[in-house]
């Protein structure tokens, strides 16, 4: 059996690629996964913070969605054992273009992914900070949602905007999603908007808010700089035992087979079934 998780926000700079990451190195190194990664996002964060860059369209993930290559042939070893990247860059935004004039859009990687993940364990799938047609293949191609929030004013607004592509996927094309859990990112205790946000989102999501936080720390960008994940780079630090927490956290509920009814019973929820803000 593979898991396909996409790890989303429709707000920038809560951390997803940061999390994708360490969450795939810890699953990996830790749990002895095999794990893929894959770039949707057309900044090309993910494979560069992890050492990998492609030098044309051919060697990334656009290839694939085009029908170009098949997904073994642009898929990447890593540093770390049991971990593969397929890294984008910004001719993914091209694609997007195109993709977004194509009958079924919506389905193409998901269509990509039936041909090429049977090999791994887990599948992690990056996303961009937008709402257009690579998120909606995201989110489509998806078994299970991860996302991950900063403790910060605005970012309840990022979940009613993913809520709305959940909702839409539900009534338009018939998909449901379950979503995984919400984690908190970029965390720093000193601040009162800290555990005023932490404590809304417990109020409104119950269960549904994961208890391992990440802890905001300069380590997460000295481990991109070395291209290493920081659970690697920086093992014995609080933010690398974070991520080994939260991983082992998802796991437990992975391993749990929860249905989409039993997640969804344990938040708070308006008609529908949809989380209501």
């Amino acid at each position: 059996m593979t898991w396909v998780i996409a790890v989303t926000n429709q707000k920038g700079g809560v951390g997803k690629t940061t999390s994708v990451i360490n969450l795939s190195a810890a699953f990996a190194k830790r749990h002895g996964l095999r794990v893929l990664l894959l770039d949707m996002d057309p900044q090309g964060h993910l494979g560069l913070s992890l050492g990998v860059r492609p030098t044309g369209t051919a060697e990334t993930i656009a290839a694939a969605l085009m029908g170009l290559r098949d997904l073994r042939e642009v898929t990447h070893e890593t540093q770390v054992d049991g971990l593969r990247v397929v890294p984008s860059n910004e001719d993914l935004a091209a694609v997007e273009e195109q993709l977004s004039r194509q009958p079924g859009r919506e389905a193409v990687l998901r269509s990509v992914l039936s041909r090429g993940v049977h090999d791994y364990d887990v599948v992690l799938i990056d996303t961009p900070p937008s709402l257009g047609v690579l998120t909606f293949n995201a989110i489509y191609a998806a078994d299970y949602l991860l996302v991950p929030i900063q403790p910060r004013l605005y970012s309840i607004e990022g979940l009613r905007r993913l809520y709305k592509i959940l909702e839409l996927m539900r009534s338009r094309l018939g998909r449901r999603i379950e979503i995984l859990g919400h984690f908190l990112t970029m965390v720093d205790n000193r601040y009162k908007i800290t555990h005023e946000v932490r404590e809304d989102l417990r109020t409104r999501l119950g269960e549904g808010l994961l208890r391992s936080e990440i802890p905001s720390s300069v380590r997460v960008e000295e481990g991109h700089f070395y291209r290493s994940p920081v659970v690697m780079y920086a093992p014995e630090t609080p933010v690398a035992s974070a991520y080994l927490e939260l991983a082992s956290e998802i796991l437990q509920r992975l391993m749990s087979s929860m249905s989409s009814q039993g997640i969804t019973s344990t938040l708070k929820s308006g008609e529908g079934g949809q989380i209501t803000f």
